[in-house]
């Protein structure tokens, strides 16, 4: 015997009031913790600004998920936050932007806000020797060539991205978005219409876009076994906080597999 329609809607109407008055209680507990993170977030940056370094704040302050201390990126991805967001209308809730900023990181050349590094010696000498000489750097400048040594390069001044791009290519392009990402197409498609084979030294950022589009044209990589060092003019040598990838398009995947293996672990893929 079925209950009394009555019976059955002033069940399903209980059922929604307590549904509802549970999400607000939901909500209330989000705005709650979300206020909570950015008051700890300003109190962190508050003891940085009293003089205590990330380091000595990091070994102390404890992730209760986990029980270990917090890393020296987690310390510097908050200080960001507060820099970009703490004031601003209408602000994003905590985690929203602190992702933004964690995820934005392998973007960012080596981390450091800088994007132009120049390519360690060693990767270029090998890729010379895969190559045979290197006819074009797109990314490249007068003083990063003297290196390089390519017969052609484009600078920020000729913009490689609008000129065509033409056999052996050598490229270590900006590592700040958009401009890794469209250099990264271009070789891409290059490659793929068979004008270009060549040798990118990237970060090993390989959950991004323009490093699949990469992987897409490539018959062998090489993650070196070690975190090269980069170098800038008027500036010391620089160790970067992420590791590197070489990436490899063209005809001769042995000639770089012999030639780098030295330096790092090489995949090749088969059947390309």
């Amino acid at each position: 015997m079925k209950p009394p329609a009555a019976v059955v809607q002033s069940v399903f109407d209980f059922e929604i009031r307590e549904l509802n008055a549970l999400d607000a209680r939901i909500v209330q507990s989000e705005d709650d913790t979300d206020a909570m993170l950015w008051e700890h977030a300003r109190r962190v940056v508050a003891l940085l600004e009293a003089g205590h370094s990330q380091r000595a704040l990091a070994a102390q302050l404890i992730n209760t998920r986990t029980g270990e201390p917090y890393s020296q990126s987690h310390i510097r991805n908050v200080v960001k936050v507060v820099s970009e967001y703490l004031t601003t209308q209408p602000r994003p809730r905590f985690r929203d932007a602190y992702n933004a900023i964690a995820n934005s990181r392998p973007h960012v050349s080596h981390n450091s806000g800088d994007y132009e590094w120049y390519s360690p010696p060693e990767i270029v000498e090998a890729a010379r020797d895969v190559l045979g000489v290197i006819d074009l750097d797109p990314a490249s400048s007068d003083v990063a060539n003297t290196l390089v040594q390519a017969s052609a390069i484009y600078t920020a001044d000729t913009n490689g991205l609008e000129q065509p791009w033409r056999g052996r290519v050598y490229m270590n392009p900006p590592y700040r978005q958009p401009d890794i990402e469209q250099f990264c197409e271009k070789f891409a498609a290059h490659a793929t219409a068979g004008e270009i084979q060549g040798i990118v030294l990237v970060n090993n950022a390989t959950e991004t876009d323009w490093f699949r589009m990469l992987a897409g044209v490539a018959v062998a990589f090489c993650f070196p076994w070690k975190r090269w060092s980069c170098w800038q003019p008027d500036r010391e040598t620089s160790t970067p906080l992420q590791g590197q990838v070489i990436v490899y398009s063209g005809p001769d995947r042995d000639a770089f597999a012999r030639r780098f293996d030295a330096i790092g672990l090489v995949l090749v893929r088969l059947n390309v």
